[in-house]
């Protein structure tokens, strides 16, 4: 199977540029190079959003939308499954009420939009203007098996409250025996959880000598401004949500070079396959293996850094995996 995931680095609010700039990274592809093509969350309309009123002219509806067009055109060009996300506007027939929804949209190689999945678990970000979707999703598709998609905070605990070793994203899908795990995202460097997590633990550790802040946000945007409520130095509480940093408060050298860049996605990467745990751990036989792929978006939006690397992992039962 040939994956494809498309990273690109979207100007907030300016779909259309972002969405030519697409067209152009996938020119040289044609129909034999690629069967899915997964973009990143939000691809076209950019992601930091801080509030209702500031996405609903990025809105889109699953006929008409742009970022589901474009799926669909390329689709058809490619011969490939397309998975694009997008800011989702559902209308109630009977109530004209208006629904928000941090989607993805799944296209089949015909054109036709196959699935359209919400995402489950809302990062802070999220929650200032999306529902959470009604649940993990995972269904049969021909000549892909059993497909599962995700959006980014969708592989963390539950609002960062739940226990670490629920692995709730990573159960759903072992349990529903998913061959394909398709994620869009645009995390960023503060978004891992820090518990039971060896390596983010100790990050945890280090930067709470100079974080005050714990934070429980309501709402909020990204200049910092919304309802938080502070902790003091010492607080430990599970309840606990990094905010995407501003660089005073992250731990990070002046002079950042290749090597620390290299070391922060080496622990994303790390941080995603733990979040994965339950397929290397499995004791229920016979074994069932999958490929989980992610396809990230890159560059800095609203002072937050998004990491640039993307992800495509097979995972085995740990006693079948030999090291060299």
């Amino acid at each position: 199977m040939k994956i494809v995931c498309l990273q690109l680095e979207p100007k907030l609010g300016q779909v259309q540029q972002n969405m030519d700039r697409a067209t152009d990274m996938l020119s040289s592809l044609n129909a034999d190079d690629v069967d899915v093509l997964v973009l990143p969350e939000m691809a076209f309309s950019g992601y930091v959003f801080t509030g209702k009123d500031h996405i609903r002219p990025y809105l889109e509806d699953t006929e008409t939308g742009p970022s589901v067009q474009w799926a669909k055109k390329q689709a058809i060009r490619l011969q490939a499954h397309v998975v694009v996300g997008f800011p989702e506007r559902r209308i109630n027939n009977d109530t004209q009420q208006e629904t928000y929804y941090n989607s993805s949209a799944f296209v089949s190689p015909q054109g036709e939009l196959l699935e359209v999945y919400s995402k489950t678990f809302l990062y802070y970000t999220d929650e200032s203007w999306a529902e959470e979707g009604p649940g993990f999703t995972s269904k049969p598709f021909p000549r892909l098996g059993q497909v599962g998609f995700g959006i980014c905070m969708d592989v963390n605990p539950y609002q960062f409250k739940a226990d670490f070793g629920d692995f709730e994203f990573a159960n759903f899908h072992l349990n529903k025996r998913s061959d394909l795990i398709l994620c869009s995202m645009a995390w960023n460097k503060g978004e891992d959880s820090s518990q039971d997590n060896t390596t983010a633990r100790v990050s945890r550790e280090k930067n709470t000598k100079r974080k005050k802040r714990v934070v429980k946000t309501e709402t909020t945007d990204n200049s910092g401004n919304g309802d938080t409520e502070h902790g003091d130095e010492d607080d430990d509480s599970d309840q606990w949500r990094d905010e995407e940093d501003s660089e005073e408060e992250q731990d990070e050298p002046a002079d950042k070079d290749e090597d620390y860049y290299r070391q922060i996605q080496f622990e994303t990467l790390h941080y995603w396959a733990v979040r994965m745990n339950p397929f290397y751990t499995q004791k229920k036989k016979p074994h069932h293996g999958a490929i989980f792929v992610v396809a990230n978006r890159i560059g800095i939006e609203s002072d937050s850094a998004r990491m640039d690397q993307n992800c495509l992992d097979r995972f085995q039962p740990i006693e079948k995996v030999s090291c060299v």
